[in-house]
């Protein structure tokens, strides 16, 4: 959003001078890890960026006062040099085609939209700031507090306040955003509300409501978001005075899907009169073992024999399966036994309803959800 200073006839900030760069994000990856970095925006092809659904390079009042990047990792940025009067309201979005040269195919990407517009500065503005990236990209494999909460839950270390705040390293689920409303250049504390909205299709924007689980809490201090809850999502925060509102900003929220390796340990063989047989798997991420991750990964248990192929017994990050059940003899050639899994990470948390919609919940009314 830029400001119209009517007495001075000036844009703040003036795009001439000071152009605004949009960049879009443009992220892949391959299940069996074959895609080489997670940043594709370097394979777009055929890129185009549209102006209210017109193609930019086809309107006349933005001839020289755009530029669009070729380079790498920021391909596909708009480079805007154009002011928008108050007049105008401007939805900006871009379409490009991800080339993938394993396959010899193309994706058709298409953002979201980004609206440009500009205010007229007849009095003192408000504004408003958030303490939080406004692109907020949450990973479980990054999550300390989701790893401390479930070593709680199963008994594995005990409760502790030194543990729980160290956990949050401002990659944990549970996101505070910080909120802070101006007037002009001095913060307010009170005589101003906040409100979120959910973006919707064409731009529609819907208030929460308490059916909103992923939100715990609205307040003129802060929002607090369970990203656990959220694969993909875009919000306005608003802030009101007299029920007029005043300022906005918009987040986004995403929910990562990171490459990881998935391995069986017990290379053990089978001894005379054992009945069961025990493996647990083996997660690494960015080089890194993961703990526990059944916490995070879907990972289920195969064998296969000379007799029984693709059995599957269990899901878990450990196992404990019966022999009996997947076929192995005790002669040569049936007295072998392959153990493998399949994995993927979990997706978004549900809440959990009966079949009559009622939802489940502790003593306390917490809400529990499950994936």
């Amino acid at each position: 959003m830029q400001v119209y200073n009517a007495a001075s006839q000036e844009y703040e900030p003036n795009r001439l001078v000071t152009p605004t760069i949009i960049r879009p994000i443009v992220n892949a990856h391959a299940a069996d890890g074959t895609w080489p970095i997670p940043t594709a925006n370097g394979s777009l092809a055929n890129m185009h960026w549209y102006v209210n659904g017109v193609d930019i390079s086809l309107l006349d009042d933005w001839v020289n006062l755009y530029d669009i990047d070729g380079a790498g990792a920021t391909r596909g940025s708009l480079t805007v040099r154009r002011n928008v009067t108050p007049q105008e309201r401007l939805s900006l979005h871009f379409e490009a085609d991800l080339v993938d040269q394993r396959l010899g195919v193309t994706i058709h990407i298409k953002t979201d939209p980004v609206i440009l517009s500009t205010v007229d500065k007849s009095e003192d503005l408000y504004g408003i700031s958030i303490g939080e990236d406004r692109n907020i990209r949450y990973s479980p494999f990054d999550d300390k507090l989701l790893l401390y909460e479930y070593k709680v839950a199963h008994g594995i270390i005990p409760e502790s306040s030194t543990a729980e705040s160290q956990a949050r390293d401002g990659n944990e689920y549970y996101r505070t955003i910080p909120i802070q409303v101006y007037l002009a250049d001095t913060l307010l504390s009170t005589g101003y509300t906040v409100k979120l909205f959910k973006i919707g299709a064409n731009l529609s924007l819907t208030e929460v409501s308490e059916t909103d689980y992923e939100v715990v809490s609205v307040s003129a201090a802060s929002i607090i978001l369970d990203l656990r809850l959220i694969e993909k999502a875009d919000y306005m925060i608003k802030a009101y005075v007299d029920d007029v509102e005043k300022a906005k900003v918009q987040i986004s929220i995403e929910r990562i899907y990171r490459n990881f390796t998935c391995t069986p340990t017990n290379e053990t063989g089978i001894h005379p009169g054992q009945t069961a047989r025990f493996d647990m798997a083996l997660v690494n991420c960015d080089g890194k073992a993961v703990e526990y991750p059944g916490s995070i990964i879907k990972i289920i248990w195969h064998t296969d024999t000379a007799k029984r192929i693709n059995v599957v017994h269990n899901e878990g990050g450990t196992t404990v399966f019966q022999l009996k059940d997947t076929g192995v003899g005790e002669n040569d050639g049936d007295n072998w036994i392959d153990v493998y899994v399949e994995a993927i990470q979990k997706e978004i948390h549900s809440v959990a309803i009966d079949e009559e919609g009622n939802i489940f919940a502790d003593a306390d009314d917490n809400i529990y959800i499950f994936n």
